[in-house]
């Protein structure tokens, strides 16, 4: 769809972006606007690519890739190389008829489907209301919280 990424002015002045170092700062900036990104905010990403684009080597991706998940910004799917952003629903909307096609669409594409059941909690969580009859997922409750329901199942067992 577009060829361009917004970044809020705020986005500066935001707690969490004043704490991080100028090399979180630039990772997290590079996140949300690379040339992979999606309407949607969940899109594959391979490792290598962004070794191509940043400059960084394979550990410092690594590094960074874990640290913004212990923040909880993102999720980076390792079997699928696909990314979800979290909060990115909250600063793109969803409200035009054609913005919400192509999220469809590229929904459809999107291969993880933990990631998938994320971004549609998100949506639900801002009042967004996706068609999901064509895509083919089993719905999943996951909680971004509690590591997919991973603690939930040592607790039953």
């Amino acid at each position: 769809m577009a060829v361009f990424r917004q970044i809020h002015i705020d986005f500066w002045q935001d707690g969490f972006i004043l704490d991080l170092t100028p090399e979180e700062k630039y990772f997290y900036l590079y996140l949300m606007t690379n040339s992979k990104t999606t309407q949607c905010g969940v899109y594959e990403l391979p490792k290598r690519i962004i070794e191509t684009e940043t400059g960084y080597n394979r550990e410092t991706i690594e590094k960074l890739l874990d640290r913004f998940k212990d923040y909880e910004k993102i999720i980076y799917d390792k079997d699928t190389n696909e990314i979800f952003i979290y909060n990115w629903v909250k600063y793109n909307k969803i409200v035009s008829p054609k913005v919400k096609k192509c999220v469809e669409k590229e929904l459809r594409a999107i291969k993880s489907k933990k990631l998938i059941n994320l971004f549609l909690n998100e949506c639900s969580k801002y009042g967004y209301s996706i068609d999901t009859l064509s895509i083919p997922i089993p719905k999943v409750e996951i909680n971004f919280k509690n590591h997919y329901g991973e603690e939930k199942e040592k607790k039953e067992k």
